[in-house]
């Protein structure tokens, strides 16, 4: 071997070292992709790393939001996605929902783990109509980086047609959740924790009112839908004493349209109530 061709291989090697090291610094460095929503919108990085990725998501609004991540489709812009909801569509041809955080309320932190491919992708709330009123926030998903490591669960969650399957007891404390859809409907959760003297029929009246009113309950977060039922999520939380209720709105048909009185999984028995004792 010539003295060149010596020179070109050591600098191949120390290439995919330093890439090597470099990957494994982004796996245990990366920080978490930090979502803050207020009522006029939301706070995100504008690009990610594929892979699964540690979502944070935070409402600093007055209003209760979520966090939809949306994949477009090749040749549709995050104003085209809006436009067609604004028509009336709850599901925009060829857009993926990837899941993201469920309903939480003002002053609340949900955090979860969640599977994202390489693309272009819109942040979107679907509460109360904000899907038609409050800008959605598009960001990149980049073709590098490594898996964020994910907790170790210490219960699963089936989201099942048309009811919820625990697998473990949900107690007091901090514990980590893994939420699968073995379907085979799309299906998803939300969190809510019971005020003093309310019950699930009042959290159902409520939310069919799209959480006009005096709240019943607090959203703690969630489990939004994805278009891929095998992906898993993990979601985090902490737990205190009280009542939870496990609530699924998502629409009973795909064909609905939001202009229309939607028909939810909640209203075909997709409801369980949970109380966590001292």
């Amino acid at each position: 071997m010539n003295i060149d061709a010596t020179r070109r291989a050591m600098l191949v090697a120390a290439c995919l070292i330093s890439v090597g090291c470099h990957r494994k610094v982004v796996e245990k460095d990366t920080p978490p992709f930090r979502i803050i929503a207020t009522d006029a919108g939301f706070d995100a990085p504008n690009g990610i790393a594929a892979g699964l990725r540690h979502i944070v998501f935070e409402n600093r609004g007055t209003e209760i939001h979520e966090a939809m991540l949306v994949k477009l489709p090749k040749g549709m812009s995050a104003n085209d996605y809006v436009a067609a909801v604004k028509s009336g569509s709850l599901f925009p041809k060829g857009a993926l929902d990837y899941s993201g955080p469920g309903l939480t309320s003002p002053g609340e932190t949900s955090e979860m783990w969640l599977r994202v491919d390489p693309g272009q992708y819109i942040i979107i709330c679907w509460n109360s109509g904000h899907a038609k009123t409050t800008p959605v926030h598009p960001f990149t998903v980049h073709d590098i980086g490594a898996d964020d490591e994910t907790p170790k669960e210490d219960l699963v969650l089936k989201l099942v047609d048309f009811r919820f399957e625990l697998e473990g007891n949900l107690h007091k404390g901090v514990q980590v959740i893994r939420v699968e859809t073995p379907g085979p409907s799309m299906h998803e959760v939300d969190i809510f924790r019971l005020h003093e003297g309310r019950t699930v029929a009042d959290l159902n009246g409520w939310r069919k009112q799209e959480g006009h009113g005096p709240a019943p309950a607090d959203a703690l977060g969630g489990v939004l839908d994805s278009h891929d039922l095998s992906r898993v999520v993990w979601l985090r939380r902490k737990f205190t004493p009280g009542r939870y209720v496990l609530h699924c709105e998502l629409p009973i048909t795909t064909a609905a349209s939001a202009t229309s009185t939607k028909i939810t999984h909640a209203d075909v028995g997709m409801v369980r109530e949970i109380e966590i004792k001292e």
